[in-house]
């Protein structure tokens, strides 16, 4: 019995239904890249506090793990825009007092070594440190500490598409082990403290150099 009602289809029979399929499938992929596009949190306090050019500033503390700490700014330039700034260290931080000298110091299609000093507070003396940076263009930016000051740095650069992409939410995120003899918790305090400093400059930055 399945096979002559197998037969008895035809592409006339079936045209409306594979046509419609199509549009509901082609429907679902639209649906999925304005998600891409648009923040998760459009609605919430976090995308309402972007919008009002503040930095939202949060920590992540776990037991027994080294705290992290997340800041985000709302940048009004599409992300391959602001990738332009944000993938070149040395325009990026042109505007930050604190960051005395970085330089890159070599670099391939994806990854970039770059030197750093850094003056974070007026306790402590000037930190200098090389950074593997591995570049995802045009979203993602992961870093790692490769040698120099404190025991670990782990961290990223993500740009997220925000209002159909003509905006960027950029995020910052570091994990710092200073090692055993810097206080972590001091430590932490200060670059926490001056995060929305360090966001604002950053944009700063990219607006200067970006049309």
């Amino acid at each position: 019995m399945l096979i002559p009602f197998l037969r008895s289809l035809s592409w006339q029979s079936l045209r409306p239904q594979f046509v419609s399929g199509l549009f509901a499938g082609l429907g679902l992929v639209a649906f999925l890249l304005a998600l891409l596009s648009t923040p998760v949190f459009a609605d919430s306090v976090e995308w309402q506090t972007l919008k009002q050019g503040k930095v939202v500033v949060k920590q992540y503390t776990a037991p027994n793990t080294v705290p992290s700490v997340e800041a985000k700014i709302l940048i009004p330039k599409s992300p391959e825009k602001v990738w332009t700034v944000v993938s070149d260290p040395e325009t990026l931080l042109e505007s930050e007092r604190k960051v005395r000298q970085v330089k890159v110091l070599s670099r391939t299609a994806n990854k970039q070594n770059v030197s750093f000093s850094v003056i974070m507070t007026s306790l402590f003396p000037a930190f200098n440190y090389i950074l593997l940076q591995e570049l995802s263009p045009p979203y993602l930016i992961n870093f790692h500490r490769v040698s120099g000051s404190f025991k670990d740095i782990q961290g990223a650069w993500r740009l997220i598409p925000a209002d159909n992409g003509t905006k960027t939410i950029l995020s910052y995120t570091l994990k710092l082990d200073p090692g055993p003899l810097v206080p972590r918790s001091l430590l932490l305090a200060a670059v926490k403290s001056d995060l929305p400093n360090f966001m604002n400059n950053a944009k700063t930055s990219i607006n200067k150099n970006t049309p």
